[in-house]
Parts: structure tokens; sequence; C-alpha cells
């Protein structure tokens, strides 16, 4: 029997109520040339995800779901005493989440709203008014609106999403996406599968499955281990196909290339969006991993500084992005670069990649329009 050298594996996740419908797990094993594809299931409980990860000897296993919050809502949470690095987050999470899972979602998405509101334009207490064109105005005050109702200041999305937003405008939600809703009066997220919702869900997930697999590595919060659990998007991914006749002649051509996806998925793939999206990312990881696709970046490519950085010890990063450090500059360049471009520019710079020295967006925007 040929030796398994090791898995790849792709989780579609889902972060509403059990029993779930759009929860899939779709792996790969290596095996000396050949990569087979013989299993896209789809999973009833959460629970399972957690039994099967601790199953695993040598794996990496990507989710669809953010594994972190962004800095500042972080730092946030450091000055409440509630958490100050990712590890505190998560255990915190897990923990308000153990007993009762909307309980637990409650909680946080007070945390979120509190630091909404934590920053918000500044009010403007008067008006002034004139009765006819000429006339003197009439300087009118007019009540503060409640924090919920003015525009926050805060940074939103992570450094990773802010990359992720150049290419997929549409596609990279706020984590900290939530509405006020006047009936209950309290802050709500915008559905059961809200990205926020996801990540606190998906985080209290990881938790339990490092509870029963300690050994596990969550990248880049740690270095790279026989099992590690990664963040993809699968956007980054995508594949269109006319029809099913067209992604069917896709999975012949790939058996001439030494992949092989079974009948079994092949099947699930055609009947399941969500199932098609989580293969494709399982394929775009595998092309990553064997350099077949050079614009992705492999885990074993990624340098110490980028383990060392701060910002992705607490935000985490997306498998396939390259990274580089942000450089300080000196104040006087610094005023002056801040008064010919926008700030939004001045402040985040696209990362170079460690192997090609490409920058990350020319990278991404490439492989969005090989995959459009």
């Amino acid at each position: 029997m040929a030796k398994i050298d090791k898995k790849y594996i792709t989780i579609g996740f889902d972060a509403s109520r059990e029993p779930l419908d759009e929860l899939f797990w779709c792996e790969a094993t290596s095996e000396g040339d050949w990569t087979n594809i013989t299993t896209c299931d789809r999973l009833r409980s959460r629970r399972e995800i957690v039994e099967r990860i601790g199953e695993l000897n040598s794996a990496i296993v990507a989710v669809d779901f953010p594994l972190s919050f962004p800095k500042g809502f972080i730092e946030y949470l450091g000055e409440k005493k509630i958490a100050t690095t990712h590890a505190e987050l998560s255990k915190r999470i897990r923990a308000d989440l153990k007993k009762n899972t909307d309980d637990g979602v409650r909680a946080w998405i007070e945390y979120i709203g509190s630091y909404r509101e934590s920053n918000t334009e500044p009010f403007e207490g008067t008006v002034a008014r004139f009765a006819h064109p000429g006339a003197k105005p009439e300087i009118r005050k007019r009540p503060e609106p409640p924090a919920h109702e003015k525009r926050t200041l805060i940074e939103r999305f992570r450094r990773i999403d802010r990359i992720l937003r150049r290419p997929f405008p549409d596609a990279v939600a706020s984590t900290l996406g939530v509405q006020y809703n006047r009936l209950t009066r309290r802050y709500e997220f915008v559905s059961a599968n809200a990205r926020g919702r996801s990540a606190l869900i998906g985080i209290s997930l990881l938790e339990q499955v490092r509870e029963a697999k300690p050994d596990v590595a969550i990248w880049p919060f740690e270095s790279p281990k026989s099992v590690t659990i990664v963040e993809a998007f699968p956007k980054m991914f995508d594949r269109q196909f006319k029809n099913d006749d067209e992604l069917k002649k896709f999975f012949d051509h790939e058996e001439d290339n030494a992949l092989y996806v079974s009948r079994e998925v092949r099947e699930q793939v055609y009947a399941h969006s969500k199932a098609k999206e989580t293969l494709f990312t399982l394929l775009g990881i595998l092309a990553a991993e064997k350099r077949e696709n050079k614009m992705m970046r492999p885990l074993r490519d990624y340098r110490e500084a980028f383990y060392a950085n701060d910002e992705v010890r607490l935000e985490g990063w997306a498998y396939g992005i390259g990274f580089k450090e942000l450089q300080a500059k000196p104040v006087s360049a610094a005023k002056i670069e801040a008064s010919e471009v926008p700030s939004e520019q001045t402040s985040e710079e696209a990362p170079v990649d460690p192997v090609s020295g490409a920058t990350v967006e020319t990278e991404v925007i490439a492989e969005a329009s090989v995959t459009a």
C-alpha cells in the first residue's frame, strides 16, 4: 500500500444553529505522486470537526472563518481587562460560549457594540437657520442623538481584511459588523452566518480542538506543526464554470495531472454550491503547497519576522498571502507623505512576498483575474 504523506483539508463553515445544512469537510490525501480527493462530507454537527481533527496525524486544515478580530478591538478588550492576547481572547470566547452559545454570543455582541460607540463622529450641537436669503442666522441647539445613531470612527477591519478588500471589495465584511435593533434596543449580528458570529463560534470550536488535541497549531499565532489549522479566503481560489459538463471536463483533465476526484465527491459538488467552494479552496491550497501556483505562498515560506510581528500575532493572517514588515519612517518624512497621500494609503502598504518579491496586491489581483 502506498504511504500517505499528508492530508489537506478544507472546512466550509456554518455558524447557524444545529442541525446544520451548509457545513462541509473536504479532504485530500497525498500518496506518492498522486493526490486523491475521496471525501467531501456534509456534516450535521460542529462536534464532528473536533472529533475528525483529533484523529489526524499530519495535515493542513483550512477553515473559512476569521481566526481573530481587528487589533483596535483587542486593545479595547485589554483596557477592559477582558483579553490582551489572542490566546486570552480565544480562551475567553470559549469560556463565554461553552455553557450557552446564544448567551455567549450575546455577551460579545455587547462588547462589539460598546467598542463601536467608544469612538464616534463629534456631535455638532448647534445649527444655523436662515428665515430668508440675507437674513441674520438663527442659531438653534439640537439634542444630541444616542451613541448608536452616530457614525463610528473605529477601525473595522484587520490588516489582512484590508488587503483582501482591494480585489474583492464586496466579499469581505467586517467581523465587527453589528446593527442596532430599535425594537429590542440592542445590537445584533445581521444574520446567522455573519462574519463576526462565524468568528466567535469558530474560535470557540478551535479551542475545543486544542483541548482535545493540545499539539495542534493555530496559524499564524503558532508556527506550523504536524497538524496546522489556517484561515483561508475562498474567493481567492474560486473557479467559474458555465455548467456541470465543463466542471466534469475539468475533473477529467486533472487526472492527467495525478489528481483523482472520486465520483461521490463530484456528485456532492454538483449538488451544493458550498461544497464546490470548499473543494476549490482545497484545490488552491494543494496547488500552493505543491508549488504549482507560485502566486500563493505555502506555509513553509513564511519567515521569522512574520511570526514575530505584533499585528499578525493579534489579528492573524490568511493562507497564501505574502507579508512585508512595515518600516517606520522619520517624523518629517511621514508629515510630508501625509500631506500628499490619503491617510488610508500611508497607513497600509501592500506586503511583498518573501519568495518572488512581488507585492501581494498585484498577486491577489492576478489570481482573481485568472479565476474570474
